[in-house]
Parts: structure tokens; sequence; C-alpha cells
């Protein structure tokens, strides 16, 4: 029988696969064992099919047998940025080597894997050389292959990592629906990155939004990546850190800085929900081989540790889901949700505009693998000589609001399938009733632009414009100072009641707050209904006794 190669494999790592060769690749997979099952999910906005790769043994391709069989559940998402490609290409081939070879022996009884090798297709398939082209001067790029790449965004122009909470790209609404149906215990997340000049393979992260409230499940996670970075050393003999770059870039002395704690990204969206979640970045300035090899070999280690921990995956996300679901039910006024990490400036023209900082604890270090100062300095890869930087770690986050949260929502009937796009379970008043709420009136209403979540995209075969020459506007944010108030006011049959006791209730929380940095608000969903001096239109149910009764 013919040997089942992808594109990379088959061309030498000089081109990527199209969607065709993904899905056609799949099939021929499909046909050649029982062990994998395709699933469409969905369509892409240029009418691409949306394909997921269930693999498990058992005839386990459902969440429900996954369940039954007390399988831990692994969710693995490629491509979301389709210029980085080695997520896509490691995924595939992994797949093939778990059900075509004896790699999976003792792993697909305890896992079922869900796999989604190219979640960007109309991106991926809008190649061109042009697209992420080196540009070390600026810190961005990457050694591609000969055949090119494709595009950061999708062909609508979305940015998919932007979109976990807005949810504008049909992609993600498709994303999330698979997530909710399938509730995986771990989300891996493949990613290449550049920026800062350092000598590892790979950089991954998990998420830090509201560490206090998660603190169990973040502690057991970042263990759990720190023991599979061990185990990709021992074993394939890649370098790997914390995600992150210089503090002050040039400087490695800075300190070492990870990105904003806003769920816009996807690893911090799935952190709200209780779940385990890796982020992975392969590094652009190695080559495109060695790239899909490091991705190989950490996903093949984090499947490995997966199975091997199987049983302590569910308890500590079950744990999680019940303190959450736990929040609402008896709610604590001293117990909060950050919802707000944005420190706000203003330029010379007076526009409002944002900054996210992390903060490094006290005796948190990171020792950061790089080069000598002064190739850093001229922007040199390779640099002359490896040397460690012991310097701070800043990737803890500091709200700058937070609230606690409330037995219940209160919220307007137009929002009724962004909650339901988000898995966030409601009620609707069946006739006029009356609550105590807490209110927030709008004292004041700006705009601001949002970088990097959509873009102006080019034709087929031209590139995108690169980060770093400033692409246009295209989509902005509302932002709102608010006071709180109370009252007992009564609110029409067909409103929304939303209460926290679930298993979303934490996201709900975040995207609800008027002066949320990531909610409904800021994304103008809630513009029409919104006037200074005017009650905001979401409110917070101070008694929970007065719920609606379901239907009998």
């Amino acid at each position: 029988m013919t040997e089942l190669l992808t594109r990379a494999e088959a061309s030498k790592y000089t081109q990527t696969s199209r969607h065709s060769d993904v899905l056609a690749f799949v099939d021929e997979l499909c046909r050649r064992t029982k062990l994998v099952r395709r699933v469409d999910f969905g369509k892409s906005g240029e009418g691409q099919p949306l394909m997921a790769l269930i693999v498990s043994d058992r005839n386990c391709f459902t969440p429900e047998l996954a369940r039954k069989q007390k399988k831990a559940i692994v969710l693995i998402e490629a491509n979301i940025h389709a210029g980085e490609v080695e997520g896509k290409e490691s995924v595939l081939a992994l797949a093939r080597d778990l059900t075509l070879t004896k790699l999976g022996k003792n792993i697909l009884d305890r896992l079922c894997l869900v796999l989604v090798p190219n979640f960007n297709p109309d991106g991926n398939d809008r190649i061109s050389p042009n697209n992420r082209k080196l540009n070390l001067k600026e810190l961005e790029g990457q050694v591609n292959p000969e055949g090119g790449v494709g595009t950061r965004y999708t062909g609508e122009g979305w940015n998919l990592n932007r979109d976990n909470t807005k949810q504008e790209a049909p992609e993600t609404r498709a994303l999330a629906a698979l997530y909710q149906t399938w509730w995986p215990h771990v989300f891996i997340d493949c990613h290449t990155t550049d920026g800062s000049i350092h000598g590892f393979d790979l950089t991954y992260d998990t998420s830090h939004s509201n560490e206090p409230l998660f603190s169990e499940l973040r502690a057991y996670n970042r263990e759990m990546l720190e023991r599979v970075a061990e185990a990709v050393k021992k074993r394939h003999d890649f370098d790997s850190f914390w995600y992150g770059n210089y503090k002050q870039e040039g400087d490695p002395n800075s300190g070492w800085h990870t990105y904003p704690a806003l769920p816009r990204f996807g690893s911090h969206y799935r952190g709200l929900l209780g779940r385990m979640d890796v982020l992975l970045e392969t590094y652009s300035y190695i080559d495109f081989p060695r790239r899909c090899a490091v991705m190989r070999a950490w996903l093949l280690e984090l499947i490995r540790d997966a199975a091997k921990n199987a049983k302590a995956y569910r308890a500590i996300t079950e744990a999680e889901e019940a303190r959450i679901i736990e929040r609402g039910e008896s709610p604590d006024v001293q117990t909060l949700v950050g919802i707000n990490y944005g420190v706000a400036t203003r330029d010379d023209k007076g526009a409002l505009a944002f900054e996210y900082p992390a903060y490094a604890k006290p005796g948190d270090t990171a020792r950061i693998l790089a080069y000598d100062e002064a190739s850093i300095a001229e922007r040199r890869y390779p640099g002359k000589k490896k040397r460690v930087y012991k310097i701070p770690h800043y990737r803890t986050f500091v709200p700058t609001q937070a609230v606690s949260t409330p037995a219940a929502y209160l919220v307007p009937a137009e929002l009724a399938s962004r909650l339901e796009g988000h898995g966030i379970r409601f009620e609707r008043l069946p006739d006029t009733r009356s609550f105590t709420v807490d209110s927030y009136r709008v004292a004041r209403r700006e705009e601001t632009f949002s970088p990097d979540v959509a873009a102006n995209v080019p034709p087929p075969g031209e590139a995108e414009v690169p980060l770093s020459q400033k692409p246009k506007p295209v989509r902005f944010e509302t932002v709102l100072t608010v006071a709180p108030e109370r009252t007992t006011r009564e609110f029409p049959a067909g409103t929304l009641y939303v209460p926290t006791a679930q298993r979303a209730g934490t996201l709900a929380v975040y995207l609800l707050e008027p002066h949320s940095d990531d909610g409904f608000c800021r994304w103008q969903f809630l513009d029409n209904m919104i006037a200074a001096g005017e009650l905001y239109p979401v409110h917070r149910v101070v008694e929970s006794a007065a719920a609606p009764k379901k239907a009998e």
C-alpha cells in the first residue's frame, strides 16, 4: 500500500497542505483504519467544510461514549492563523502514526482525541511566498517553506484568535459549538511566533485570566506543562520555555513578559470555563522542518501525559466546574471576578488606548536561553554565542476592575443568540416580574481602536500587510464609565434570566458587565441600547428567590 504522506512530507517540506490536501489525507486515513472518524462541524466564511478528526479505540467517536468509557478528551486546534502551518502538518502526521503504527498503544484506550488540523481553511488557501516574510529588522515573519504559506486572517478578514468573546467569524461560532459539545478536559492550540530573539525551539503557555479564582487548576496546568517540557527535552532534544518577549525589546535583562490576559485570546477564554488549556508557539526563526518536528514532539508528549494522567485530568476539571457552579449558588461579595485588566492611556490627540501590563511576583525568575547582547541588539539570528539570562518573569495580571458573582443577570432578549453562542444557559421571563437589582448608570461613553482583530484582506495570491506597517484601523470598541445603584424594578415578559450557577457562569460575568474589557458592551453589541445618563440594559439580580419557575 502506498505510504500516506502529508503534502509537507511529500514535498520534503518545500510546501504546505491546501485544505483539499487536508481533507484528502483525512478521508484516506479513515479508509485505512477504524480508529478514526471524520466529523464536519460547520463551514468557513467562504463555504469550505470545517472538519474534525476523532481518534480513539472501542468505537469511541462521541462525547457521550468518551465520558461513559471514562476517557480524557483532548481537543487540538491547528492553523487558527493560517500562516502558522506547523500544527496543521504535525496533527495530520501524528493522527496517522497513532493509528497506523504502534505509537498509539496505551494511549487511545485512555483518550479520545478531537483534532481540528485546519481551523482557518480560507486563510490557509490564500498562499503567497510573501506572507509572513522574514524581516528580522522588525522582528517579524519567519523562515518560510519555498511554496509560501497562508494568511493570519480569514478570507473575511477576521483574526480568529481575537474572536473568542465577540464570535463574529463563522469559524469561531462553529468551534465554540464543537467545544461545548465535547467539553474537553484539555485544549491545545498550535501557533508559530516571531518577536524577541532567543534560543528556544518553542514557547508554551496557559490561561492567566483570574488566576486567584482558578488557583488549583492553574497550578496543576503549569506543573503539567513543565513536566511535558522536560519530556520533550529528554526524548526529542528540543529547548522550550514559557511564552514571552523581552519587556523592553532588545534588552534581554529587562524581563520576560507574556501576552495580555484578555479572553478574546482562546487560552484565556477557555480558562474562564475552568478547563485545562495549552498554547504552543513554535519559533519563526528556526527552519520549517524543525518547526514541524518540535510541534510534533510537543503534541506527542502532551498526548502521552494526558493518557498517563487521564483520571487526574478528569478530576481536576470536574472539581473546577463544581466551584464555578457553587459561586452562583452561594454568591459571596468578597470573592471577585476580574473583568478588566486594562490601563487607560491617551495619545497626543486625546484618543483613548489601553495597555495590559503583566507584573513579576517577587522571586518569579525566568531563565531565558538566548544569545550575546550584541547579537540581540543587532537582531541577528542565530546569535554568535548562547547564554542564559536570569530575569524577572512578568506573567501575573492584576485586574483594574473586579466584581462579585451575582445570583443571576437580567438581560435584553436581543442578546439571546450571543449567549447561546457561548453555551450560556438562560430562561425567559413568562410575565412581568419585579426584581431587586444592582444596576449601572452610564456616565460616559467613548470609543477606542481595537488592533489586530480584523483586517482588509488582499486578493488571493497577494501578501497581507505586516503588522509593522500599521494596517488601517478596521474594528473599534465601546468603553463605558458607569456608576452602580440599587433599585427594585419591573422587567417585562421575554427578558432573559441568566443564572450564574452553571459551568459557563464565570464567563457570563465577564461578558455581561458593562466595564468588562472583553464583554458584549465592549464589542458594541449593545450600542443602540446605551445612552449617557441612562441605565445600562443588563442588571445584576440581588434576590435569587425571584427566579422564574420552569414550565411544567
